[in-house]
């Protein structure tokens, strides 16, 4: 399959799915979760015109480790309900959210900036940074969100240190894939 047509492939699979999200939320009345989904989609086709526009490339693995994420936590964890009626499922979102988009800025960075350090260590430091990072940013959003909408995202001191602990654990793994696979 060619990379357009794949990438089409990915557009209308992601498209449909959010739609459904979005009707069903619609339906539930769950407007939270409409400007949520609408959002995330407004982000990919973001993504897809500055991929072009910018010539930065992503992988096709890591692009679906983003789709997979998103679908995650839009179909399962909001329209499903999984945040609230699976206690593990927060934390392994988090674990896999994190380590995808990890994956996914680096590789950007990698393909806009050229860096020639050598070292394995260090890159594994600079990708483990990116993901805490990215970590400590979702956090700040769902504690954003709870103040001013009045979501329920954060349940507490316990929930949010484990919330941390879980992205620095995906961070810490995409920097470690990263590192050992020859072939990024």
């Amino acid at each position: 399959m060619t990379k357009n047509n794949w990438l089409n492939s990915e557009l209308v699979f992601l498209t449909l799915s959010l739609s459904l999200a979005v009707i069903g939320f619609l339906v539930r009345k769950q407007y939270n979760y409409v400007y949520n989904s609408v959002i995330i989609y407004i982000g990919y086709l973001l993504l897809i015109h500055l991929e072009y526009r910018k010539n930065f490339k992503v992988k096709k693995c890591i692009r679906i480790l983003i789709v997979i994420t998103v679908l995650l936590h839009n179909i399962l964890g909001q329209y499903f309900n999984f945040y609230r009626t699976v206690k593990w499922f927060d934390k392994v979102l988090h674990l896999f959210g994190t380590f995808s988009f990890t994956l996914f800025f680096y590789s950007i960075i990698e393909s806009t900036i050229k860096i020639s350090h050598g070292s394995k260590v260090y890159t594994f430091i600079n990708i483990a940074s990116i993901g805490i990072a990215i970590g400590v940013f979702l956090e700040n959003i769902e504690f954003i969100l709870d103040v001013i909408i009045r979501t329920n995202n954060q349940h507490g001191a316990n929930d949010i240190n484990l919330d941390l602990i879980f992205n620095v654990i995906g961070a810490a793994i995409a920097g470690l894939l990263w590192t050992i696979n020859k072939n990024h």
